[in-house]
């Protein structure tokens, strides 16, 4: 079939302020050697000014394409000397005063050497500024802890700072005051009376692999604090299934955002659930280290799926938990193995899984959002796991088919034929992951042309012979797109795919 008006681009140029972020971190370890990552003094010591601008910097090179979508945060040791160990004094922490010694091209007052950095960073075209914050003032001794109303005008003054540098996001974490809820619900009323401009990310710090679920009550009261709430630290083999689980945890509370605040998702590094589910990304992965000796399961070779999930972010931003009706099977899927891959296993999840001879994650098998459960089925045992949304305000629906990790086959996506009804195709739809055949059924009869684009390239293609003879259903068949060349990754890229459908006239 001869394409029609093959030069459309469905994609917006830009979106709204969606709070995604790239965070340092998981570089600062990738980064290092695999002996040496074992370290987290060595971690923290990597993280300066030419790791982030010199000739080889992280930020010159890469993100083009979302650059202007995504937050750069500074994770943990921007603000601390180099040398503080892994178990050093927590008290060192908390200044929010750009380190001299790391980076000597930002002098001035603390507040001038964030603006500084911002301008940087936003200069190379970036959205913003994040920064990693350490919940206990500098010099806060655990013996002797600050009241409550020292600690309020302690950050006081560093809100003030950052409102006038110009930083956008806190990613609150870690700390001496950490687990403590009325902590966290006073540095975001701080943050809200004297920093507007500034959004309020916390989390329940917890191990990788926790093996309860959060106290919904504790849950609660750190969600309502939050603009985004990360769902924390995880294994590259469970990174979505434990990613889903702790979504479903927080999705399934009914709460009131404090303060004004968002309540939005965060699932870091896990950016089709985040696609799927209207969650934010704490991205982690760079092609930096892409297929190196440190890369886990080729998430550095996996940038492809990073652009997709942004971009299409630009169409259906992440929302709130309580912006919608949230409901997941009841059926949970098992995800296992017996070995965790490369240095991870050898150095900071050594010593999680020591004796275990299978290590093992569920979650719940499907989670919509505004949108009834799918009809699924396999040729095979396995599913997928599988998430949809609808956004509400756009109205663009979100469906996403996640990896599993089963065996030695890991980040492995069971093919599936699925099957939605919908009310109609006004929207556009983003779709996510492989899949055998995906149906989509509208109550009313579909009029102007079908068009399909893969959501990290800028030319649509017409698949409006893919509609039913009555109008009202389009199949879609995965080998059938993919034989077609629509959608391919860049040269070395290993990502899943991930494309939009969209009615024209």
């Amino acid at each position: 079939m001869e394409e029609q008006n093959s030069n459309v681009n469905l994609l917006p140029e830009t979106g709204a302020d969606t709070g995604n972020y790239w965070c340092t971190w998981d570089t600062q370890y990738r980064m290092n050697t695999v002996e040496d990552g074992k370290i987290t003094l060595n971690l923290r010591d990597i993280l300066d000014e030419s790791f982030l601008f010199g000739r080889r910097g992280l930020l010159n090179g890469y993100f083009e394409h979302i650059r202007k979508d995504i937050y750069v945060l500074l994770d943990d040791g921007w603000d601390v000397p180099r040398h503080i160990p892994g178990n050093g004094e927590i008290s060192a922490f908390g200044s929010l005063i750009l380190n001299e010694e790391r980076f000597p091209g930002f002098p001035g007052e603390p507040q001038e050497r964030l603006r500084k950095m911002k301008e940087r960073i936003t200069q190379l075209g970036y959205r913003g500024l994040g920064l990693w914050i350490c919940a206990n003032a500098a010099g806060e001794a655990s013996k002797e802890p600050y009241s409550m109303e020292q600690s309020r005008e302690y950050w006081k003054e560093k809100a003030l700072w950052c409102q006038e540098a110009g930083v956008s996001y806190w990613k609150v974490d870690w700390g001496y005051h950490a687990g403590d809820s009325a902590y966290r619900d006073m540095m975001t009323e701080v943050v809200k009376q004297y920093a507007p401009g500034v959004r309020i990310e916390h989390a329940i710090c917890r191990g990788p692999m926790d093996e309860t679920e959060t106290e919904a009550s504790v849950l609660s009261k750190v969600l309502e604090s939050s603009d985004f709430f990360r769902t924390y630290d995880v294994t590259r083999e469970f990174n979505y299934s434990t990613a889903i689980r702790r979504a479903w945890e927080a999705l399934r509370l009914t709460v009131n955002g404090r303060h004004g605040c968002e309540c939005i998702v965060n699932v870091e590094d896990a950016p089709y659930l985040a696609a799927g589910l209207g969650c934010s990304m704490g991205i982690m992965r760079h092609p930096a280290w892409g297929g190196t000796k440190t890369d886990v399961l080729d998430f550095g070779r996996k940038y492809n799926e990073v652009e997709r999930a942004v971009c299409w972010q630009r169409i259906a931003p992440p929302f709130g938990t309580g912006k919608s009706r949230n409901r997941a099977t009841v059926k949970l899927l098992r995800d296992w193995t017996t070995s965790i891959d490369g240095p991870d296993g050898e150095g900071w999840l050594s010593h999680v899984f020591d004796d275990c001879e299978e290590i093992e994650e569920f979650a719940p098998w499907m989670i919509t959002r505004d949108m009834d459960f799918p009809a699924v089925t396999s040729d095979g045992k396995e599913m997928p796991f599988l998430v949809c949304s609808k956004h509400p305000q756009t109205g663009a629906v979100s469906i996403a088919f996640l990896p599993r990790t089963l065996g030695e086959r890991k980040h492995y996506t069971p093919r599936t034929k699925a099957a939605f009804e919908l009310k109609a195709f006004t929207e556009p739809i983003g779709i996510f992951g492989e899949f055998d055949m995906l149906t989509l059924s509208f109550q009313e009869e579909l009029q102007g042309r079908i068009y399909l684009q893969d959501l990290c390239r800028d030319r649509a293609h017409d698949i409006t012979e893919m509609l039913a003879q009555n109008k009202r259903k389009l199949v879609l068949d995965f080998d059938k797109i993919q034989g077609k060349g629509w959608l391919d990754n860049d040269c070395g890229d290993v990502s899943a795919p991930g494309f939009m459908i969209c009615q024209l006239g």
